[in-house]
């Protein structure tokens, strides 16, 4: 075989999955480097998990393609120190063969290139480690593909030096010796590579049936150096791998540190595992955070706290984006809006149908009403059976009847049930609501119990700010929430460029100053700015969601404005119809909060 297109790496990818899950417990027994936690294998198996369930059952058009999601696959579910070593030299090693096909001297520099990246990734890399064996493989290419263009015969040589390369690691390190073990990464990436020549041949390859120098371990008494093991996986982040490795070097040992695009995968020993924890969520948006005691595994007892959580939420009040309700599989109880009147107009969203009902002088417009008990009721149920526990988030009591019925649905559940099931008033709604249930998702990956999501969500609430402008008061006069003389005052404001924003104050909707700006979005924007002066300067982080009822430019112009402050911007959506309906098409408004 003198090339290598997607199809073969497809291949050799899937079947590395299922050796490594075929032979993790065997990898597993020989661990005792850099803990004797025995999880190397399993970690290993878990890292090629994410890579086979992002690739299986897809077909793709090029390398570049494949390696593009095998990575996603590979840094989401990276675990262990030696998966995201794995992940690091996974990082060069894929994006190297971005053009199809991929011959002798092509996959050689692939291998170089993954072999630099794998001892980035470590703060402190070692000889005698899963480094050796990945040295051996790329040098061994190196050299054969200036004299062989057969990729089968190339691969089977560097196999055979790197069993060479991994027996040596048992005299490398005195751990190694007195357990009478080779390392156990080192075996893994063996291993990886036997798959790789399993899958290019089409054929099962026969198990050795000498000894092997690990068949027989020694036990015997480790002092773990850190007790907390400590995997984040974070999007954004603020800082680049020099600056977060600087910041942790000083916390712990087994730091590993992979960035690929706009993620980060980092994996850490230490015994604070709070001041690391801090650090990460610092350093950007936690898509995961898993905090294992390794003493407790070491001893066989349950190591890593496992949190089970399901959230339900109003979500045409929060206009939560449908892929964040999808990807945390969060269940709604929507509130009702009743317009018969709507259903025959033309327009893409309820907003271009107020324009339109206006134009040919239809009086009768939405009307909005509390979310039933029975919708809780259901999404309660759906959650109880995927989670331990269920959290509820509601808009604020003060101006609707959700939360009401949120816990008169919580009384129809049988007593065990009932227990499970936990209520919080936001006193926020649309985009401020929105801002907590996203807060509270990272809290939940981040593995934090139920009582303590709500105590933070609870300190939050207050610090969560929610800012409205309307376009043109006809609608809040139509629907008689002010006067015509106070709509007219606030038409002659408008034409001056003053602008007035409403606000969620301690869950009742309440005024929030007038700014003079040239539009609504400079308006918001000079507003928050000014709000969020003193967080900022304590170096906090501002999040922001931006809602519009049919005013996109509006929003883009806010969104645009929100960088001069660094804000960072979850999403842009179009705001919920239980709020602006009443305030009208054109409406602009923002929630933020520092973190």
């Amino acid at each position: 075989m003198e090339y290598l297109t997607q199809k073969e790496l497809k291949k050799m990818l899937l079947f590395s999955w299922q050796k490594i899950e075929e032979k993790k417990e065997e990898i597993n027994e020989i661990n005792v480097f850099p803990v004797p936690d025995q999880d190397t294998g399993s970690n290993m198996a878990k890292t090629l998990l994410g890579i086979k369930e992002a690739i299986e059952g897809k077909e793709f058009k090029d390398l570049s393609e494949i390696s593009e999601v095998a990575l996603e696959g590979a840094l989401t579910a990276a675990q262990g120190n030696a998966g995201v070593i794995y992940v690091g030299f996974l990082a060069s090693f894929l994006p190297s063969l971005d053009k199809n096909p991929v011959d002798a001297k092509k996959l050689a520099i692939a291998f170089e290139e993954g072999r630099k990246r794998a001892w980035k990734s470590i703060q402190n890399p070692k000889q005698g480690t899963i480094l050796d064996v990945i040295d051996a493989t790329a040098e061994t290419f190196k050299k054969e593909a200036e004299r062989e263009k057969n990729i089968i015969q190339i691969l089977k040589t560097a196999i055979e030096k790197a069993k060479e390369a991994l027996l040596a690691t048992r005299e490398k390190m005195e751990i190694f010796r007195k357990a009478n073990v080779v390392d156990a990464g080192g075996l893994a990436f063996l291993m990886i590579l036997e798959s790789y020549l399993e899958a290019l041949e089409g054929e099962k390859r026969e198990e050795e049936k000498e000894e092997r120098p690990s068949e027989k371990v020694r036990r015997f008494i480790q002092t773990l150096s850190y007790r907390y093991e400590i995997v984040s996986l974070i999007e954004n982040p603020k800082f680049d791998e020099k600056i977060i490795r600087e910041k942790l070097k000083n916390l712990g040992d087994s730091l590993d540190i992979v960035q690929i695009g706009n993620k980060i995968k980092l994996h850490i020993h230490t015994d604070w595992p709070e001041e690391v924890k801090k650090i990460v969520r610092e350093t950007g948006q936690v898509l995961s955070l898993r905090e294992e005691d390794m003493a407790k595994e070491v001893v066989g007892e349950e190591s890593v706290r496992k949190v089970s959580i399901g959230i339900v939420t109003e979500n045409n009040v929060a206009g939560l984006p449908e892929k964040v309700m999808e990807r945390y599989q969060i269940e709604t109880a929507d509130a009702i809006v009743d317009w018969p009147a709507g259903e025959q107009l033309p327009g893409e969203n309820i907003y271009q149908k107020m324009r339109e009902a206006e134009k040919r002088r239809i009086k009768e417009f939405p009307k909005t009403s509390q979310t039933p008990p029975k919708s809780y009721l259901d999404a309660f149920k759906k959650q109880l059976e995927r989670f331990d526990k269920v959290l509820c988030l509601t808009i604020t009591s003060k101006i609707s009847g959700c939360y009401n019925s949120a816990i008169q649905a919580r009384e129809m559940l049988s007593e065990e049930e009932k227990e499970r099931v936990y209520i919080l008033d936001t006193l926020n709604a649309a985009a401020s609501q929105a801002l907590l249930v996203l807060r509270a998702i990272e809290l939940i990956q981040e593995q934090i119990e139920i009582n303590e999501v709500i105590e933070e969500i609870k300190k939050l609430i207050p610090q969560t700010h929610l800012y409205v402008i309307f376009e043109d008061p006809k609608w809040i006069e139509a629907g008689g929430r002010v006067s015509k003389s106070q709509a007219n005052w606030i038409r002659r404001m408008k034409k001056l460029n003053l602008h007035p924003l409403m606000t969620i104050k301690e869950g009742i909707v309440a005024k929030a100053g007038i700014i003079f700006a040239k539009d609504m979005a400079e308006a918001l924007f000079k507003k928050i700015s000014k709000e969020s002066q003193r967080d900022r300067k304590e170096g906090k982080r501002i999040r922001v969601i931006i809602g519009h009822a049919d005013n996109p430019e509006g929003a883009e112009k806010l969104r645009g404005h929100l960088k001069e402050i660094k804000a960072e911007i979850p999403f842009i959506s179009l705001a919920s119809p239980v709020v602006c309906a009443h305030t009208g098409p054109g409406t602009l408004l923002a929630a933020w909060q520092a973190i």
